[in-house]
């Protein structure tokens, strides 16, 4: 006769706990992985030592090798084959890669979301604009930069597409380095923050040619500063292609 194994109630329960404790610290490492990037204290090309993150977070090595894994995944860190794996650099290339997708996302998502934007849509824009004016004035630079993003990705909501949010996740972490390097490039944290609102004044206009035209020239104007930096430090030989 032949024999049905199952898992006890209590040792699944552990089991799924473990799974989600394990699965609590990878996000935990993840999210300390990048903010250590975005303020450099973790530079790009550098590796990543694995042993002695474990120790200086005072975990076990598997939550790491998971975060290490899904930033990898999420184009943060880039592994080579027997070296390790190490902080992504970025190239003027990816630069224009990322910004050029993300004009078609975002401007796609103004396209098909403006039309049933609300009040209170409009106000929760606005409402992050004003905290990131409080972040800059706190000189929280890590609180300005997570408003930038949960800023454009309010925006990317309006569409209600599935695909059109999706698309924008899957470049946030990448995008979240790069909008700190932007921010770095004005005069001020107050006039990053300040540079949002010609976009939430086009878009309470409610009319769509003004509103993608303002959040284009927004996504420009941050492109248009990384690229020039880079050509700056890089110093490029050939001229740069001015984006249209």
């Amino acid at each position: 006769m032949s024999r049905v194994f199952s898992v006890a109630p209590r040792a699944e329960a552990e089991y799924s706990a473990a799974k989600l404790d394990n699965r609590m610290l990878s996000d935990q490492v993840a999210t300390f992985l990048i903010r250590e990037i975005m303020f450099g204290k973790l530079r790009q090309g550098q590796r990543i030592n694995e042993a002695e993150l474990a120790r200086h977070l005072g975990i076990s090595r598997n939550p790491i090798r998971e975060a290490v894994r899904r930033l990898e995944e999420r184009g943060v860190l880039v592994s080579a084959p027997r070296r390790g794996t190490f902080v992504r650099s970025f190239s003027k290339k990816d630069i224009d890669d990322i910004f050029s997708f993300r004009l078609l996302v975002e401007n796609f998502a103004l396209e098909q979301g403006l039309a049933r934007m609300s009040d209170i849509d409009l106000a929760e824009i606005a409402a992050y604009v004003g905290a990131m004016e409080q972040a800059a004035r706190d000189n929280d630079e890590q609180a300005l930069v997570e408003g930038d993003l949960a800023f454009h990705l309010r925006i990317c909501k309006l569409s209600d597409n599935h695909q059109t949010l999706h698309a924008f996740l899957n470049i946030q972490a990448e995008l979240q380095l790069l909008i700190t390097m932007a921010e770095q490039r004005f005069e001020s944290l107050e006039a990053a923050a300040a540079d949002h609102w010609p976009v939430v004044e086009a878009l309470a206009t409610r009319e769509l040619a003004r509103a993608t035209a303002a959040l284009r020239e927004h996504i420009l104007d941050s492109w248009r500063r990384l690229a020039e930096a880079y050509e700056r430090q890089e110093n490029l030989i050939s001229p740069r292609q001015k984006p249209d």
